[in-house]
């Protein structure tokens, strides 16, 4: 088949194309990272899963892999525009589109401390089909993003490169960081595991169970101590995944989702956005309505989840003794849920 050219990678742009998830077979196995400290490091570097699937962690520097991985993420996120019934303003879905996941960022922002895994099908002798992503931090401890002025830190340095007392604008007295409540920087990451972020299916693709055949891939292919402990090989010449799961920063909506996948809550690691007065938080909206922070909060289970008694999912990882500030904050007028915590562990 034919691949249509689209824009620069270079560009900071929203990119929409659909045909820029189709490309060359030859320079999607290119793409395709080799790691020279590989336990077999004769083996192909990607490997194949069936039903003409293969996985493989590429470069993202690779223009027509940007653009491609770009299309995928950039279409999906229409969904969460508050004008088509998503939970984000328009403007934050606009700013997320041409700053972090444009073809721009996607080869310069996170993907240069991450692992770009790539699921994709062959179409015809000469053409792939990128099907679905995720980007995988290569160290345990790296930290993709903190509010909105910092990326790629070091969970163990974040308080030696982070401001916390740096002024949101002009006035020194209204600080940045008041306008967040989040855990405590110690705890704000759980150790060993490896932050994730852009996970996604193709639009035309879900359904599928693709999300599913990815996570499984990746355990059984990539996670060292998984691999060890079955007494399985290591089947590829790749970078391995050397932590005990994944650990991901989500927006609210994607709970429910993520834990479809296998993954679990991290109780107490909320984050919330805090309204002042000389910062006031955009409105929100359900199905055409504008709602209340509470009325938000609650439509994602706070403070319910934590009234009810039931015990959380075993890991040493939660962050217990913050649960009950959660709760306060959960009902507080002024705090909008920001994010929750999810976990997968390799097994």
């Amino acid at each position: 088949m034919s691949i249509p050219p689209t824009a620069s990678p270079g560009d900071k742009l929203i990119n929409l194309n659909p045909h820029d998830r189709f490309v060359a077979t030859e320079l999607l196995r290119r793409a395709y990272l080799r790691y020279e400290g590989s336990r077999n490091p004769s083996a192909i570097n990607h490997v194949h899963l069936g039903d003409g699937l293969e996985l493989g962690i590429v470069s993202s520097a690779v223009p027509e892999l940007a653009r491609g991985i770009s299309s995928m993420l950039s279409r999906s996120l229409e969904d969460a525009r508050s004008d088509r019934g998503g939970h984000l303003p328009v403007a934050v879905v606009q700013r997320v589109q041409t700053e972090i996941i444009s073809p721009y960022g996607v080869a310069n922002l996170w993907g240069t401390t991450g692992h770009r895994f790539v699921l994709s099908r062959t179409v015809d002798a000469a053409t792939s089909e990128l099907l679905a992503t995720i980007l995988v931090g290569r160290r345990k401890g790296t930290i993709f993003f903190l509010t909105g002025r910092y990326n790629n830190l070091r969970h163990s340095k974040i308080a030696e490169e982070v401001d916390f007392q740096q002024p949101a604008g002009g006035d020194p007295t209204q600080r940045w960081f008041d306008q967040f409540a989040f855990p405590d920087l110690p705890r704000f990451k759980p150790t060993a595991y490896h932050q994730i972020a852009n996970f996604v299916v193709a639009r035309e693709h879900r359904g599928e169970g693709l999300a599913e055949r990815l996570l499984a891939a990746i355990v059984e292919k990539y996670a060292r101590n998984a691999i060890e402990a079955r007494g399985g090989s290591i089947e590829h010449s790749q970078y391995l995944l050397c932590g005990r799961g994944l650990w991901q920063i989500g927006d609210p909506p994607w709970l429910s989702r993520m834990e479809k996948l296998g993954f679990y809550l991290r109780w107490g690691a909320e984050s919330f956005f805090i309204e002042h007065d000389w910062a006031p938080l955009p409105p929100t909206f359900d199905r055409g309505q504008r709602i209340s922070n509470l009325d938000y909060n609650r439509s994602f289970g706070l403070p319910r989840r934590y009234e009810e008694g039931r015990a959380p999912p075993a890991s040493t990882e939660h962050i217990l003794d913050r649960v009950d500030a959660v709760v306060r904050l959960s009902q507080d007028p002024r705090a909008k849920l920001q994010y929750f915590q999810t976990m997968f562990d390799f097994r």
